[in-house]
Parts: C-alpha cells; sequence; structure tokens
C-alpha cells in the first residue's frame, strides 16, 4: 500500500470517528449505530497503520492489490449498511401501517358514537 493511500485511510478513518462522536454528542444519532461505525473507523485505521493486514488477506484472496481488497471491503460495508436501512425502513412502514389502522379504528367509533 502506498503512503498516499495509507495517509488517506489514516485521516478518513480519524474524521470518521470524530464526526460519529460529535453526532453521539449531539443526540443526533443511535448509539446502536454509531457504534458500528465507530468499529468501522477503528478497523480502517488499524488496517491503514499496519498495511500488512490487508496485503495478507489480498493474497489470500486473489486481489490483484491491497487496494483493491480494501475498496471492495468498502463496498461489503455498504451493503450491509443498507441492508440494515432497508429492514429499519420496513419496520417502521408496518408500524406506521398498524399506527394509522389504529386511528382509523378510533376516528371510525369516534364518529359513530356520536
Amino acid at each position: 500500500m502506498s503512503i498516499e493511500l495509507q495517509l488517506f485511510f489514516i485521516i478518513a478513518s480519524v474524521i470518521t470517528f470524530l464526526f460519529v462522536i460529535k453526532k453521539i454528542q449531539k443526540n443526533g444519532y443511535d448509539i446502536a449505530d454509531a457504534v458500528i461505525w465507530i468499529l468501522w473507523a477503528l478497523l480502517l485505521l488499524v488496517i491503514s497503520i499496519f498495511p500488512q493486514i490487508p496485503t495478507w488477506f489480498s493474497k489470500k484472496l486473489g486481489f490483484m492489490s491491497s487496494a483493491n481488497f480494501i475498496f471492495c471491503m468498502f463496498i461489503f460495508f455498504l451493503y450491509i449498511m443498507l441492508f440494515n436501512q432497508n429492514a429499519q425502513i420496513s419496520k417502521l412502514r408496518e408500524t406506521q401501517k398498524e399506527l394509522i389502522q389504529k386511528l382509523s379504528i378510533r376516528e371510525y367509533k369516534s364518529r359513530k358514537e356520536e
């Protein structure tokens, strides 16, 4: 891994970590989601400080370079986050549907009583 790429990942991981901590402090971010991002920033910091780790994995998995492995890891992480967000959206839609049904029943009963 080149020194420029290594520095980029160190800076990116520190910025991500600080950004997530700032969001938690302002109570604008869920702690359960923040833990995932904090762990991701720490993992990125570790692999940028010790480039032998992604190099070893990239050789074992057959990647042409460790940079390709890291970018593939980013894409995989984003897919996981996308799946997690879709699951949360689905759960919120279901909750919304239930609330609308309960409100409709309540309004129907109040109109019927009048």
